[in-house]
């Protein structure tokens, strides 16, 4: 923004008289006269404001415009209508998201992936889209496709929490842990409470090796859920790595109390009984 230059008035200079006064007190009294006049009439003239120029240039927003589109004033019919068939395609996409998550429902996962495809094309920009899309992929067990998908949905929404979530546990089934857990913290770093995010990481973490870790992801999820099945037995699990025996009983006795047909459980248990049966020999019997 050009800055307004501002003008300073030059006061007119006083002509010397070049002959000599014969009677100095009879000048000095006129010129006396002269100033006050001077002072007096100088009051009587309007003065004209100036505006200060501020010390630094003001910020403004620029509003880029593309010099190829109409130049239709706002609210011009012309400005309507691409309005309306931008909104047109947005209704469009949701609809057919709508319906892709139906068919997805209903297991027609191949229809499913066509109509979120569709809906992908005409709002590229809107992450549920790209979102829906993977899930529908990776229920074609096409995980390529499923993780260019949730990197596109993380790419436009980079806190979307499910999608690093998701995408993480696509990781982890191809034994990418390290980038599986960059994903899962992720989550946590934007939603801290998430259950599921905690026992995901601390399975990724108990695949490395890193069973203490684990555990303490597994007990977190259980604070924030505690009716979550699948962490409850993941930390019974974990403790029966670490040979926890009493602890990891007493976790898979909860999920059976719960869930008396709970499978795995009912594994752990066995696996957790026949290692404290192995700790804690009977004596023996007398002959």
């Amino acid at each position: 923004m050009a800055h307004r230059k501002k003008h300073r008035s030059d006061k007119s200079a006083t002509k010397k008289v070049a002959t000599k006064a014969r009677f100095p007190w009879l000048f000095g009294a006129i010129a006396l006269a002269g100033v006050i006049l001077l002072v007096t009439a100088s009051s009587w003239l309007p003065r004209r404001s100036v505006k200060p120029l501020p010390t630094t240039p003001a910020r403004q927003t620029s509003i880029a415009v593309d010099d190829a589109s109409s130049n239709a004033p706002i609210g011009s019919k012309e400005m309507v209508s691409t309005n309306d068939a931008e909104t047109v395609d947005v209704d469009k996409s949701t609809d057919l998201q709508n319906r892709g998550t139906d068919s997805l429902a209903r297991g027609k996962i191949d229809e499913a992936v066509a109509q979120f495809k569709e809906a992908v094309k005409l709002n590229p920009e809107d992450e549920d889209a790209h979102y829906n899309l993977a899930l529908a992929f990776a229920r074609q067990e096409n995980r390529d496709a499923a993780k260019k998908e949730y990197l596109e949905a993380l790419r436009i929404y980079p806190d979307y929490t499910e999608a690093h979530n998701n995408l993480g546990n696509l990781l982890v089934s191809e034994g990418k842990f390290t980038e599986a857990v960059e994903h899962f913290q992720a989550a946590l770093k934007i939603s801290s409470d998430n259950a599921s995010a905690h026992n995901n990481l601390g399975n990724a973490l108990a695949r490395q090796g890193k069973v203490n870790e684990a555990i303490a992801c597994f007990s977190e999820a259980l604070r924030l859920k505690p009716d979550y099945v699948e962490a409850r037995y993941n930390l019974g699990s974990a403790y029966l790595n670490k040979r926890r025996i009493d602890e990891a009983i007493t976790e898979f006795s909860e999920i059976l109390r719960r869930q008396p047909d709970f499978a795995p459980a009912r594994r752990g248990m066995a696996k957790a009984e026949q290692l404290r049966s192995f700790r804690n020999p009977s004596p023996p019997k007398d002959r």
